[in-house]
């Protein structure tokens, strides 16, 4: 056996490492002649684990192994796999915009000048979007760390990544809420020549897109909701070595999420009244 197979113990005193040959500890000045005690499974692999599942094992788990998938992240965090989820969720987001967009057919004499605004507006969407779910997601991160500590004093990586994996729900979420908008958003034209009747358009159909998200949008909305928070509870009771509780960090992302999803909404009505 050479050297560097030599089994290994910890020091009774001070823990340093010790080998089975050594007469006294060479951190301390223990003597070891009477006791050696053995280095842990759980001391030797402190700091140590090593990652279980791919990015796309994890993204698979995150929809058949939440539990597993989520330990797996916040044992070994990694900001690859966020960027990916958020560079998704920000394509979604112009998609979104984009389709809802071909609903609203304008005619007349300044259709091509609208149009040609509209068009405008989307690509500087498109180029802010990524810019403003990953401040979203900075921000969300930060509040996460503080909110489900618990006295564990986890990093901030951790938080960052568990809240950024659970956008996958977001993600699910939104691309079955675009399928049911796409078919059953009603569509209407805004006549350009005539100003008066041209808003008179907007409004009503304002009303009917209010209707239609309350009716369809919301409730697709509050589910990917839950399912966001409960995959993040389970990434804070993990990440923080299970001194938060999963239901407190359900309740954490949650309240988070509910706040977003108004904001969200308060935003989308002010801005297509403007």
């Amino acid at each position: 056996m050479s050297m560097g197979d030599e089994e290994r113990f910890a020091c009774p005193k001070c823990g340093a490492s010790v080998s089975k040959g050594d007469r006294f500890c060479k951190n301390c000045g223990t003597s070891l002649l009477e006791v050696s005690v053995p280095v842990l499974p759980e001391e030797k692999a402190e700091g140590g684990y090593e990652r279980k599942s791919s990015l796309g094992q994890r993204f698979y788990k995150l929809l058949t192994a939440p539990s597993e998938a989520m330990e797996d992240i916040a044992l070994a965090p990694d900001y690859g796999g966020v960027a990916v989820i958020i560079v998704i969720e920000a394509v979604l987001t112009v998609l979104s915009l984009v389709l809802g967009f071909q609903k609203i057919q304008f005619v007349g004499a300044y259709a091509q000048t609208i149009l040609g605004f509209v068009s405008l507006i989307l690509a500087i969407g498109s180029m802010i979007s990524i810019g403003v779910i990953g401040l979203q997601w900075l921000i969300e991160s930060v509040i996460i760390k503080y909110c489900c500590d618990s006295g564990s004093s986890w990093d901030f990586k951790v938080a960052a990544s568990i809240t950024g994996y659970a956008y996958i729900a977001s993600i699910i979420m939104s691309i079955l809420s675009g399928c049911i908008s796409w078919f059953l958003m009603p569509s209407f034209t805004v006549d350009t020549s005539d100003l008066q009747m041209g808003m008179q358009a907007v409004n009503e159909y304002r009303a009917q897109l209010s209707w239609f998200m309350l009716v369809y949008s919301l409730p697709v909305s509050l589910v990917g909701l839950v399912w966001k928070s409960y995959l993040g509870g389970l990434g804070a009771h993990f990440g923080t070595k299970k001194r938060c509780s999963v239901g407190m960090g359900i309740a954490v992302f949650f309240i988070l999420g509910l706040l977003g999803l108004l904001a969200s909404f308060l935003f989308s009505n002010f801005a297509f009244s403007v």
